[in-house]
């Protein structure tokens, strides 16, 4: 997560300059919150020698025409830790403020995954895939079944010849078919 530095212009009167932190610590790189409390301004943002040897502004002066305009600060890996100051003007020269900015090493965080102890025992390996005649033996009675309820079907669609019983042996023709399909596949 980017850290950020809340800067507020304007609050106490045109180019005034607040700075929410009088000195500012991060890891890597971080945004400059430029907060307008009122009339457009120009501001310029400047990195001292020591915190440009490490850190680069996206741009140094910026037009603050509406409530917030964000600044990154990119923080390139390198040397650390690193202290220097970013300098906020506007009105020309007219207000500066200076935040001293240390760039210091991330903490070494501990990456430890906890792990079931049920992860340590192997797993069975899932059966092979019997082969498609041994399928059709284990399924015989399910077949002579379906071809029962076929010859059920036809036979009943010869003795009525009615649509809705035609209809009716379509869609069991169409469920013995599926489950064929199932029993094969």
């Amino acid at each position: 997560m980017t850290k950020t530095l809340p800067v507020h212009i304007n609050r106490d009167g045109l180019h005034s300059i607040e700075a929410a932190d009088a000195s500012f610590e991060v890891t890597g790189t971080f945004s400059v919150a430029l907060k307008n409390d009122g009339a457009p301004v120009h501001v310029h943002l400047h990195l001292d020698d020591e915190l440009s040897e490490t850190a680069t502004l996206e741009a140094n002066n910026h037009f603050v025409e509406g409530e917030l305009r964000m600044v990154a600060v990119t923080v390139e890996e390198g040397r650390r830790p690193v202290q220097g100051k970013l300098k906020v003007v506007t009105g020309y020269g007219v207000n500066t403020e200076y935040v001293d900015v240390s760039v210091v090493e991330p903490e070494a965080t501990a990456r430890h995954v906890p792990v079931d102890e049920g992860l340590a025992v192997p797993q069975p390996e899932p059966a092979p895939e019997p082969p498609l005649q041994q399928r059709i033996r284990e399924n015989a009675p399910l077949t002579l079944l379906g071809g029962f309820a076929l010859l059920l079907a036809v036979g009943a669609a010869l003795l009525a010849g009615t649509a809705a019983v035609l209809i009716g042996v379509l869609a069991v023709v169409a469920g013995v078919a599926a489950a064929g399909y199932l029993l094969v596949r």
